[in-house]
């Protein structure tokens, strides 16, 4: 595991915390700087202008008593709330020893309006110049600016920069950071959602290069999703292989039995053994169904859908007449479809033979299509189930209370072997109360599967 602490979660919410911070911090310098930078120009209040004629008439009585320029604007500057510069016509200053500082910004723009023909008022980064007056003192010409610094930004106004533009900057940067978080999660997600579903090849590769928590996370949902598809298939190998070896046992003890009914004749505890040899075989039979549709490497292929359903459909019939109880079956869509014919018809098959077994009188065959998907519906009258039981019954050996029970004939693997067919074809089959008063069960498939690639190949 890695040590360093960018690479592991904690360290990076830390880092991405931090890194918001000072983003934000120093977005909000640079963006109130931007704002103070803008120039606004207007013209002179009364106030200022009087404070300009003030200026040039003090100047004016200075220069009667020949007092120096310096000296003039001194005292001029003790008697008004302003900072008095005097540029001549070379663009240079005459300034006092001033506690303040000309920047070069705020000295070129007082060159630039120096021929300015009537007084403005210009403001910058808090600070106001007044002018320009043209005077004439000791028979040299100058330009005179009254400028003075304004007081600072109240102080809500720069907290409102900084809040909102905090909101702004760590809005985006959340929303940034929390989508490298949950992306990789809802990956995992959707990889557990479709483990949970018995998609045993479901694994996520989402960012496998990461190095935090995450990171791990996926490798480990990788690692436990290995680890049940080989106990999957290890138990229905298992299950596959002691099906295969009963079957030589079980082949002998019936001609063991045929035998012996050769010689004795017909007897009741021959009989009995030999019904229950038959019912053996038919649950072996069963179980390699269930497992040749989960392990199949047969090929899909095109095939039109009459000619899939209706053979089935027809041994119904003649096995529904059989038992004095009639098949209705509506018209097939003439339409071409992708599926694994075998398990199709070992599907369909086996939910036609229970609608069979466990109608009073009456079933129906139904198949709804469309462009995208078609669905075949199996009806009966028969007592129907409980709730509880809809989805319990595709699993293998479960006997609803209420009707299945090995007295009827069947030994609770017919529709998990439909289900086990289904989940091939990547479909859904379900249950539900039919019009009929009975069961209704759907066959959902896909009209052209999303593996329809691999399954040609193999």
């Amino acid at each position: 595991m890695s040590m360093n602490p960018v690479k592991r979660l904690v360290g990076r919410l830390f880092l991405w915390f931090w890194l918001t911070t000072l983003i934000t911090a120093a977005s909000a310098f640079w963006l109130s700087r931007v704002w103070n930078d803008s120039v606004e120009v207007s013209t002179p209040s009364q106030k200022q202008a009087d404070a300009l004629l003030s200026v040039t008439q003090a100047l004016a009585s200075a220069e009667a008593q020949s007092t120096s320029l310096k000296k003039a604007l001194m005292r001029v500057e003790r008697r008004i709330p302003f900072q008095v510069i005097a540029v001549d016509s070379s663009g240079e200053l005459v300034l006092k020893h001033s506690r303040r500082t000309m920047r070069p910004a705020f000295l070129h723009r007082l060159l630039n309006v120096q021929s300015q023909s009537s007084p403005i008022v210009l403001r910058q980064r808090g600070r106001m110049f007044l002018g320009p007056v043209t005077v004439t003192y000791e028979n040299n010409q100058y330009a005179l600016f009254l400028t003075d610094r304004e007081p600072p930004p109240a102080p809500f106004e720069v907290l409102g920069w900084l809040i909102g533009t905090g909101i702004i900057m760590s809005m985006l940067l959340s929303y940034w950071f929390a989508r490298s978080l949950v992306k990789p999660i809802q990956h995992i997600q959707q990889a557990s959602q479709k483990l949970a579903a018995g998609d045993w090849e479901a694994r996520t590769d989402e960012k496998m290069h990461r190095q935090d928590e995450l990171g791990d996370l996926a490798r480990n949902f990788n690692k436990m999703a290995d680890q049940l598809q080989t106990m999957w298939q290890s138990q229905e190998r298992l299950l596959a292989d002691i099906s295969h070896e009963l079957r030589s046992p079980l082949t002998r003890l019936q001609m063991a039995v045929g035998l012996a009914v050769q010689k004795l004749g017909q007897q009741a505890h021959l009989q009995r053994i030999e019904k229950e040899a038959e019912q053996m075989e038919t649950l072996i039979g069963h179980l390699l169904t269930i497992n040749r549709a989960t392990f199949t490497t047969e090929a899909f292929a095109h095939y039109r859908l009459c000619d899939l359903i209706f053979p089935i459909t027809e041994d119904g019939e003649f096995e529904a007449r059989q038992l004095e109880k009639v098949l209705t079956v509506e018209a097939i869509p003439d339409k071409t479809v992708w599926v694994n014919k075998p398990l199709f018809t070992a599907a369909l098959e086996n939910v036609l033979r229970n609608a069979i077994r466990y109608a009073n009188a009456q079933i129906k065959v139904s198949v709804l299509s469309d462009a995208t998907a078609y669905s075949i519906e199996v009806d009966d009258d028969g007592p129907g189930l409980d709730d509880s039981d809809l989805e319990e019954i595709f699993k293998p050996f479960y006997r609803a209370e209420s009707a299945r029970d090995r007295a009827s004939g069947g030994v609770g693997l017919g529709l998990a072997i439909a289900k086990a067919a289904m989940s091939t074809h990547h479909g859904q089959i379900y249950a539900k109360p039919s019009d009929l008063g009975g069961l209704q069960i759907t066959l959902n498939f896909s009209a052209k599967p999303k593996n329809e690639t691999d399954k040609t190949n193999r």
